[in-house]
């Protein structure tokens, strides 16, 4: 039974032991991620503001490189389409729903109570020429399944 109790321990402590070190990496893998995030934070800084004296210098006609005049160009013309889209956001925020008034003069159908007699059975519909597996619904005009109880399109019964 000590053997038992010993091993339990020893194996305890060696999930312990190892929680530890695998969380001690983690802090070290976090600190290291941090370190590369802030340095790449930095070579951000750095291109934005290259890009910022490659742009002064396109707008005051001293740009001498063609091929950052060409990128130059590009900045300004998305910053030309992110400016239009900016104001066609502000004018789709400035929208207001406005519900559908019912039309003043509106007279509903005559109400025509069921039939009591039971007629003979509905059909959904003509065939279609040459699917004979397939007729057209009454309602919508979708082709439906010869035995469909519902039309798949609009949910109409059609038996």
């Amino acid at each position: 039974m000590a053997d038992f109790v010993e091993s339990a321990k020893n194996f305890v402590s060696s999930a312990v032991s190892r929680t530890s070190w695998e969380a001690q990496k983690q802090l070290r893998v976090r600190g290291k991620q941090n370190e590369i995030d802030k340095l790449m934070d930095q070579r951000r800084q750095l291109l934005d503001e290259l890009g910022q004296i490659a742009m002064t210098q396109f707008q005051q006609g001293t740009l001498s490189d063609p091929q950052l005049s060409r990128v130059c160009a590009g900045i300004m013309e998305l910053d030309h389409d992110v400016k239009n889209r900016e104001m066609q956001l502000q004018d789709i925020k400035k929208d207001t729903y406005t519900p559908e008034q019912p039309v003043a003069d509106y007279n509903p159908p005559p109400f025509t109570p069921p039939s009591s007699s039971p007629g003979p059975k509905q059909s959904a519909g003509p065939t279609i020429p040459g699917n004979q597996d397939q007729v057209i619904c009454p309602t919508c005009g979708n082709p439906v399944r010869a035995n469909s109880l519902y039309c798949r399109s609009c949910g109409a019964r059609l038996r």
